[in-house]
C-alpha cells in the first residue's frame, strides 16, 4: 500500500489517528451534526446519518454560530464529536470549536485535502502537520 503524505499548517495541534469523513460542503456544528448521535444531519448530503464520533472530519471550511463550539463541547462529553479537522481553510468558528474540545485542526495544505483524501480511508495527523493517508 502506498502512502501519501501532504503537509499543513496547525491551527491547534495534536497527534491522532482514524478513519476521513470528507464533505464538499462547509461543515457547522450547529444543524449538520447531532451531538446526541454524532450522525451528519444534513439530509441533502451523501454522507446524511453517517457518524464523524471519533473520525477525521475533512471539510472545506466551516460555518455557523457562536454557539457551535459549545455543541462540539456537548458532543465531545458524549463520546461523538470527531478526532480531528482537516479544512481548505479554517475559519474562526470551527477553529474555536476544535479548540475548545482540543482536537488538532489544520488547514493551508500543500495538496487540497478534498482531492487527496477520500471517505473510509486511514489518515495519520502528526505534530508537525504532515497527514499520512492510506
Amino acid at each position: 500500500m502506498t502512502l501519501v503524505r501532504i503537509k499543513g499548517r496547525v491551527v491547534n495541534g495534536g497527534e491522532c489517528k482514524g478513519e476521513a469523513i470528507v464533505l464538499t460542503e462547509p461543515f457547522s456544528f450547529i444543524g449538520d451534526f447531532d451531538p446526541e448521535t454524532g450522525l451528519l444531519t444534513q439530509q441533502d448530503s451523501p454522507l446524511y446519518g453517517t457518524s464523524i464520533a471519533g473520525k477525521i472530519l475533512v471539510c472545506p471550511s466551516g460555518r455557523g454560530g457562536t454557539i457551535a463550539p459549545f455543541i462540539a463541547y456537548l458532543a465531545a462529553q458524549k463520546g461523538n464529536a470527531p478526532k480531528a479537522i482537516l479544512c481548505q481553510r479554517v475559519e474562526p468558528l470551527i477553529a474555536e470549536s476544535a479548540i475548545t474540545i482540543n482536537i488538532p485542526i489544520l488547514d493551508n495544505f500543500d495538496c487540497d485535502p478534498l482531492k487527496c483524501i477520500e471517505t473510509g480511508q486511514q489518515v495519520e495527523i502528526l505534530e508537525n502537520g504532515e497527514v499520512v493517508i492510506g
